[in-house]
């Protein structure tokens, strides 16, 4: 069985969905082969390494493999790394074309030092190298490297886009997708194309109906009542409660990103906190969910939180 998100990754500018400012700066770029180091800043699933990989296709043709590499910054991050691989790429000599790509996937999990290596090489072989930054954090590429790239940011899909996306899939794989699972579907994806794509294969694989119920149910959304009963313990100071109350949520297969993000909606559009602290709530749960990406245990850091709220009794 083939995975969707290989079958429906595009293979041309003109499949790209979304991102059409983007596509049209990288269409006329390809048609003059006149390429730029880049960094192409954005969440994950929008389009950033498909649309790099799409501009190698286009510039080299059937030469594209030859003349581009991908790279994974966030295993190939070590300075040896960039002194071998990417040096060696670096300094051959293009087939048949003026110059070569190097695609840093995830380029912002590269280390300060291997940066620093990579400003240096980017002077030493412009006239035969073009270097690419793929990132969802563009702050965590040093100054040097972004003042020598054009920054192209990507947005998430917007809703017109990503149905889009859903009504070429279900066209091509008969499925049955009624209005309210397309509104579910764009909701738990968020405009990432990836996680689109995988949920609806693995909805079409129980039937080839879909609703919302199921596409919630599968998604593992939390029931918002039980959360806010959770949140309204918390702040009434009963903290050991309160975190029996979560850790059933968690327990039931719930991420703890989403759980963060039912969260701030619900303390956005309710007055479960008095509007006089609830930015003070919203700056420790923005901590929480900074130190989480940074690699701090997730449970730990939102009993933190919990404590916090019951704090504030």
């Amino acid at each position: 069985m083939a995975l969707w998100i290989e079958k429906y990754r595009p293979q041309s500018f003109d499949e790209i969905i979304g991102q059409k400012e983007i596509v049209e700066k990288l269409k006329a770029m390809a048609q003059k082969k006149e390429i730029q180091h880049m960094i192409l800043s954005g969440p994950p699933g929008v389009g950033k390494t498909t649309c790099a990989v799409v501009l190698a296709k286009e510039v080299f043709g059937q030469a594209w493999n030859q003349n581009f590499i991908e790279l994974n910054a966030s295993d190939d991050r070590k300075l040896s790394v960039i002194q071998g691989k990417v040096k060696e790429f670096a300094r051959t000599k293009p087939i048949d074309s003026p110059f070569k790509i190097i695609l840093f996937d995830e380029a912002d999990s590269l280390t300060q030092e291997a940066q620093q290596a990579l400003r240096r090489m980017m002077e030493e072989y412009s006239l035969t190298c073009r270097f690419l930054f793929s990132a969802n954090y563009q702050s965590n590429i040093i100054e040097p490297l972004q003042s020598r790239c054009a920054i192209l940011r990507f947005q998430p899909l917007s809703k017109s886009d990503v149905i889009k996306l859903i009504d070429r899939i279900a066209a091509n794989e008969k499925l049955e997708v009624d209005s309210e699972a397309k509104d579910s579907l764009e909701y738990v994806s968020r405009g990432d194309s990836r996680t689109l794509v995988n949920l609806l294969q693995s909805l079409s694989n129980v039937s080839k109906k879909i609703d919302a119920k199921t596409v919630l149910q599968s998604a593992g959304l939390m029931d918002v009542s039980k959360t806010m009963e959770g949140l309204k313990v918390a702040l009434s100071g009963d903290f050991k409660k309160s975190r029996e109350i979560f850790s059933s949520i968690i327990e039931s297969g719930v991420n703890m990103k989403e759980l963060l993000i039912s969260i701030f909606n619900i303390i956005s559009s309710t007055d479960v906190v008095n509007d006089k602290i609830k930015t003070y709530v919203f700056e420790k749960l923005a901590e929480v969910d900074y130190r989480i990406v940074e690699g701090a245990t997730p449970f730990i850091q939102f009993q933190a939180f919990l404590a916090f709220l019951s704090s504030l009794k």
